[in-house]
């Protein structure tokens, strides 16, 4: 199961998921039908929409992915939002939006599909953080929020482990998505000037794309990756090299 699937880098996801097998559930508060018909393997991919900052549908994802699949394998919390955010503006329902569906909702997905990983021996769960928690960015209530997804899944892969699950978490620099490109043109420099900014920063110099998070999402998911665990996957060219 896929969140913030519809679109940009969460639908990278479900078709790599798809090419390799998954049965893809992809989870967004738009409606993600549309894709998933595009979807391309041998499973029986789903499109559900959810809100999930709201518990109560949250709910009644699970309960839909229980009752048609038996049990989630791969959790993938991809979905996010990054409204620009500052000490003198951000009001306290916009930072409780933001830590509810940045934060939160992994928590509850979580708690959901755990239990039946642990009955199998065997489970993925991969978070989608960032590597603006270790740049200079003054972001505040995304920021915060990506560093505490970070220290979620340090927490949940500590707690998991011994039942056979993993947790991780892939940090992405900057990604040419709708969503992105279109908070660049209501803040700040154009999105050429964003990227050459950054491009300059990485050691591989070209822009990163979906597909990039998708392959490192793959590596995590599969039987290579069972002895990783608790660890924040920086994946952006080279720009993060120290820190978490």
């Amino acid at each position: 199961m896929v969140t913030g699937a519809a679109r940009g880098i969460g639908y990278a996801y479900c078709r790599r998921l798809a090419a390799d097998g998954a049965n893809v559930v992809a989870v967004d508060i738009d409606d993600p039908a549309d894709g998933v018909k595009e979807l391309k393997g041998p499973g029986e991919p789903l499109g559900l929409v959810c809100d999930i900052s709201e518990p109560s549908q949250v709910d009644a994802v699970v309960g839909t992915v229980l009752d048609r699949y038996g049990r989630c394998d791969i959790l993938v919390n991809n979905a996010g939002v990054f409204p620009f955010t500052d000490l003198d503006h951000v009001t306290i329902d916009l930072w409780r939006k933001v830590q509810a569906v940045n934060v939160e909702a992994i928590l509850l997905f979580a708690r959901a599909f755990a239990p039946k990983m642990r009955a199998a021996g065997w489970g993925r769960i991969v978070n989608t953080g960032s590597g603006i928690t270790v740049t200079q960015n003054r972001d505040l209530a995304y920021m915060t929020s990506k560093g505490t997804v970070h220290a979620l899944t340090r927490a949940l892969a500590n707690e998991l482990g011994e039942s056979g699950i993993t947790v991780n978490a892939i940090a992405p620099g900057l990604v040419a998505t709708e969503g992105f490109l279109g908070r660049v043109r209501t803040h700040g420099p154009s999105a050429d000037e964003v990227f050459a900014r950054m491009t300059a920063l990485q050691t591989i110099k070209r822009r990163s794309v979906p597909a990039d998070l998708g392959n490192a999402l793959a590596f995590l998911v599969s039987d290579d990756a069972d002895f990783i665990t608790g660890q924040i996957l920086h994946v952006d060219g080279g720009v993060t090299r120290t820190g978490a």
